[in-house]
């Protein structure tokens, strides 16, 4: 019951996050786009007053810059490829290893042992015809218990 009190306390401070996004809001893009950019790869000459010689320049597509990841500083397939690689081999194969070497390795907490020595020693207490557990787990003429005497007054429940 204490839980739904406080649950209700928490719907105020969310609310703001679990209402729907305006659905009227239509973000509408007026820039020009990235690929219709052009690179003079020319050198333009200056112009002076009075020359009416002009150059011809012609725009290229514009090439994506290379974001380096630090493998390679000049060959830009190499960097990519063994960026690919060290990613794979990184996160998927020790991930895989990882669970791998836990699933299967060795019973560190041994539990699987204590299971096993337990079926043992049903097994055994079975063929000699005694109970699993015996209702006398020890010998009752090792316990020593306290005299009348030495009890007084003590309240005994059984």
């Amino acid at each position: 019951m204490a839980f739904v009190v406080r649950s209700g306390r928490l719907v105020g401070p969310l609310r703001n996050y679990l209402r729907p996004v305006a659905l009227a809001n239509r973000c509408i893009s007026t820039s020009n786009k990235k690929d219709e950019t052009a690179v003079v790869t020319e050198k333009i000459a200056s112009h002076k007053p009075g020359d009416e010689s002009h150059v011809d320049v012609v725009a290229t597509p514009a090439r994506k810059k290379w974001m380096n990841y630090g493998f390679s500083a000049t060959d830009e397939t190499e960097d990519i490829a063994t960026t690919h690689l060290v990613s794979f081999f990184g996160i998927t194969v020790a991930i895989v290893g990882t669970v791998l070497a836990y699933m299967y390795g060795p019973d560190h907490a041994l539990r699987d042992w204590a299971q096993r020595e337990a079926y043992l020693l049903v097994r055994e207490r079975e063929a000699m015809g005694l109970p699993h557990i015996d209702p006398n787990y020890t010998d009752e003429s090792t316990i020593v218990l306290p005299s009348e005497e030495e009890l007084g007054d003590f309240e005994i429940i059984i």
